[in-house]
């Protein structure tokens, strides 16, 4: 009847010195070592400190009900300029050529965010004035509400060129979150550094509004652009332009600035990892050292220790 292996258990076999002696010294070495060498080797191979990280989050949008819209015609000095704001204040706006304007908001899977956001507008032409070109300047309140808190005021821009005047322009982007440096995340704290209203500017020139309010906007280091999904131009002489835009709002990439405890979290697995490693080692040359009496050192075995 053959035999099987039910239990075992290691000897401990102990070495000892004085505390001023070279076998201590050897040991403090290594210890010491054991302790260093992991994190100089986590963190020349770089990594070791988590710099960045992101998070994908559908953003809450919705619209301020505040645009601008500039409507570029064969005559330069028969612009179609549109705004609704509170601060906008034009001299020569002419509403009169705005005949419809209508926002609506669309929520697909019933989750309570908005998933598109859809502008139609409604402009007079005058027969002999075609248009040749789109500004389209619309305000959104955009929030992040999960990871990182961030409420700001942001702007959807079109800018369409026209070679043969049209009399329906249908449009379909998707928002997306441009970054210039990664947000603060702090804890409990919502960004609002940018929940302004970028209609606040009295300008006497369209042109001088519409260049001034995205440079304005182009200096932050979080702001909102549109992906082009489809776009096209139906042509014909109308006394009316219709203009049709819908703009999803999907899931977003965002990066942030981790915390310093989320470092941490990062950091000590790698550390951890060498640190078993070089302890193992270590131990293999202690064990070499003292059972070859490299260094002196009294040897303590369990069955001669009385």
């Amino acid at each position: 009847m053959g035999l099987y292996h039910l239990y075992s258990h290691s000897v401990e076999i102990k070495y000892k010195s004085y505390f001023l002696s070279k076998a201590t010294l050897f040991t403090l070495i290594t210890t010491a070592l054991n302790i260093i060498l992991p994190f100089i080797v986590a963190y020349r191979s770089r990594g070791f400190w988590l710099k960045s990280h992101s998070f994908y989050e559908q953003p809450v949008v919705r619209p301020t009900y505040e645009y601008f819209l500039v409507a570029t015609t064969l005559d330069p000095s028969e612009s179609i300029i549109c705004g609704d704001a509170t601060n906008i204040n034009l001299e020569n706006t002419n509403d009169e050529n705005c005949a419809e304007t209508q926002i609506q908001e669309y929520d697909y899977n019933a989750d309570g965010r908005t998933d598109m956001v859809h502008f139609e507008f409604s402009l007079n032409v005058s027969p002999k004035h075609g248009i040749t070109s789109i500004v389209l300047i619309l305000g959104l309140d955009f929030q992040l509400q999960t990871t990182c808190e961030l409420h700001m005021q942001a702007l959807a821009i079109i800018n369409r060129q026209f070679t043969i005047t049209p009399f329906r322009y249908n449009y379909y982007g998707d928002l997306e979150l441009y970054q210039k440096s990664h947000l603060p995340c702090l804890k409990n704290v919502i960004d609002s550094r940018y929940n302004i209203s970028l209609f606040d500017i009295t300008y006497n020139e369209q042109g001088d509004f519409t260049e001034h309010i995205v440079q304005e906007y182009l200096k932050r280091s979080a702001t909102t652009q549109i992906k082009t999904l489809f776009s096209n131009s139906h042509t014909g002489n109308t006394d009316v332009l219709n203009l049709d835009i819908r703009l999803g709002v999907p899931e977003m990439h965002i990066r942030y600035q981790p915390s310093i405890l989320q470092e941490l979290k990062w950091a000590w697995p790698q550390y951890l990892s060498l640190v078993a490693i070089f302890y193992w080692i270590f131990n293999q040359m202690k064990k070499f050292v003292f059972n070859k009496r490299l260094l002196m050192a009294w040897e303590v075995v369990p069955w001669k220790e009385r």
